[in-house]
């Protein structure tokens, strides 16, 4: 386990020199947790007592304090700030009141006012760098989102300081560099469901017009000092994807471009247009189609053999293709999809029989090593959105010949351990279209979404699923949807009601009569919508109460939201891609990320 730093005395010039505080200054002695966490033997970066509310709180009473004298000490700052970044990893959020993250607010306003910010050495940079971390690390909670705007005029200034220096940035300067890139990529990804935010980064001084100019003044060749134009051009393509109708936006694509073939004369048209396509078209989640379409002869594509060189056939109706999975890996992954086939045929009695008409007689899982990979390859290859955990694309099953296939990714993030993102769900939506579901995806009118997402989560995860147990924790009874409204379900209707309810309906639907299920199957076997939806309606009449009652009983007990929060967090697991981590500066304790 990683154990907190002694960040190393670093000289200060004399200039400031009078900043120092002497025995006259009358200070406090150090609190416990100063104490505690300037200590290296301490664990800071694991879950204990260490990340509380309560201690939480008093690193912002401290901080409070110190960046509010000039005669504050580096050490005391690092050490405090560096916690807040912990914190955001491993201590419960949701216990957190509005007072702290307004003293949160008014800490960080007062560290980017501080002497010590605005000098030109380390300390100042490694102050800097805790400043944008601790900015994407908490400003997409709504009580601080608000906030943003006057914090961004500094995100800026740190961008224009160093990136267009060539050579001769330090180490520390470098990760601050670093930060600042990614905090502008991760807020313009929270900006997509939080307008505040997309209004701060699109506002006054635009975020595109920064990372334009320090795409311009990337320093020379593809040495050391290209992950800047590689980091400008990932964050210009997460703002891209907020869409919108501001100029800025509107114009990027062709600006990106106008860069990259013009004004860096020393990039080679390959690499032009590799870096257009990756890290800037794929971020923006476009791939294929448009490559082909308005970005024509922009586009730098991937073999699919050297992308996909793994088949392994787990039966004669499926077949893994993967980028590298090992054989025991393969196998597991084989028996999983097999072991919930066997379980599907049972709930619906399907008897192995397809539908009529469906030629989707092989299924083709596709699996990447991490969402990295997925994100790019999937959409330059197969042309699907990936702005999604993974994806089943059924095709025309009428159509002779049509390939249908899932796409999925390793779970990354629970390395050693081995698993794949979602596959069982993705493979039980493929089985409901082969073995229920006449015609292709939308051949029903309505009312099928809780059905596809509620039946693929059932057989998924049984009669144990986290996140509907926490959805139904979270809701008071007087708030349950009814079944009428969940077999109205729409994919516009969020999440909690598409997964959650519409499993729950699926659960206590087999629980009460196995037979429930296979009635409906029957009707949508049948291509008899009508029938579908009558048995819907009288479903709804006759089991409404029970339902009520089974939420009722079903429903965890003994915990809230402030407890039930799965820590520790990781740091955007989809987000930030693994091909964009400079060689030069990695992970090590003093700058280090849950990930």
């Amino acid at each position: 386990m990683l154990k907190h730093y002694l960040f190393n005395t670093l000289t200060i010039p004399m200039a400031i020199a009078i900043l120092s505080c002497t025995a006259s200054c009358g200070k406090k002695p150090e609190s416990d947790l100063l104490m505690q966490l300037k200590n290296p033997d301490t664990e800071l970066w694991e879950t204990g007592l260490l990340h509380q509310p309560k201690q939480f709180a008093k690193a912002l009473d401290q901080l409070d304090r110190f960046t509010a004298i000039a005669e504050a000490k580096f050490q005391d700052l690092d050490a405090l700030f560096y916690y807040l970044r912990a914190y955001s990893y491993f201590g419960p959020l949701g216990a957190i009141d509005d007072l702290h993250w307004f003293a949160l607010d008014k800490v960080l306003t007062q560290l980017r006012q501080h002497p010590l910010f605005i000098q030109r050495n380390d300390q100042a940079a490694r102050l800097q760098e805790h400043f944008v971390v601790t900015l994407y690390r908490y400003y997409n909670r709504s009580p601080l989102s608000v906030r943003l705007t006057p914090h961004l005029d500094s995100v800026y200034g740190i961008l224009n300081r160093y990136a267009p220096i060539a050579n001769g940035l330090s180490e520390q300067e470098r990760y601050s560099l670093l930060e600042a890139y990614r905090a502008i990529g991760f807020l313009a990804y929270e900006a997509r469901n939080t307008p505040l935010i997309k209004l701060a980064l699109l506002a006054n001084i635009p975020s595109t017009d920064v990372l334009l100019n320090n795409a311009q003044s990337t320093p020379e060749g593809t040495g050391a000092g290209f992950w800047r134009l590689q980091h400008a051009l990932w964050a210009l393509g997460n703002l891209r994807a907020l869409g919108g109708h501001d100029d800025d936006i509107v114009n990027l694509d062709e600006t990106v471009w106008q860069l990259l073939s013009k004004d860096l004369p020393f990039l080679k048209p390959e690499d032009q247009r590799k870096l257009y396509t990756r890290p800037y078209l794929v971020t923006s989640y476009r791939g294929k189609s448009a490559c082909d379409n308005e970005f024509s002869g922009r586009c730098h594509f991937p073999e699919v053999q050297s992308v996909l060189p793994i088949t392994h056939s787990c039966s004669p109706t499926l077949l893994i293709r993967a980028n590298s999975i090992s054989e025991p890996a393969l196998a597991a992954a084989c028996d999983t999809l097999l072991t919930h086939e066997s379980d599907f045929h049972h709930k619906l009695q399907s008897r192995h029989k397809p539908v009529d008409k469906d030629h989707n007689d092989r299924l083709e899982v596709v699996v990447f090593d991490n969402y990295s990979q997925y994100n790019e390859y999937a959409s330059l290859l197969f042309d699907i959105n990936t702005n999604n955990g993974g994806m089943f694309l059924e095709g025309d099953p009428g159509k002779a010949g049509n390939q249908a296939r899932l796409f999925a990714f390793e779970a990354f993030w629970t390395n050693p351990d081995f698993s794949i993102w979602n596959l069982e769900h993705e493979y039980v939506h493929y089985l409901d279209g082969r073995f229920n579901k006449r015609g292709g995806f939308g051949h029903f009118p309505s009312h099928m979404v809780w059905w596809s997402e509620g039946l693929a989560n059932y057989i998924a995860h049984g009669d144990h699923y986290d996140s509907a147990e926490r959805d139904l924790r979270r809701t008071r009874p007087s708030e349950y949807p009814t079944l009428e409204q969940i077999f109205s379900t729409t994919y516009a209707d969020g999440t909690a009601r598409v997964y959650s309810w519409s499993y729950l309906a699926i659960r206590f639907l087999y629980q009460e009569n196995p037979d429930n299920l296979v009635k409906l199957a029957t009707h949508l076997r049948e291509d008899n919508f009508e029938d579908y939806r009558n048995q819907l309606d009288q479903f709804s009449q006759r089991w409404q109460s029970d339902f009520f009652d089974w939420l009722t009983a079903t429903a965890p007990t003994g915990s809230n939201d402030s407890t039930e929060e799965k820590l520790p967090r990781k740091r955007y697991r989809y987000l930030y891609r693994n091909y964009l981590q400079p060689a030069n500066l990695p992970q090590t304790p003093r700058h280090y990320h849950h990930i």
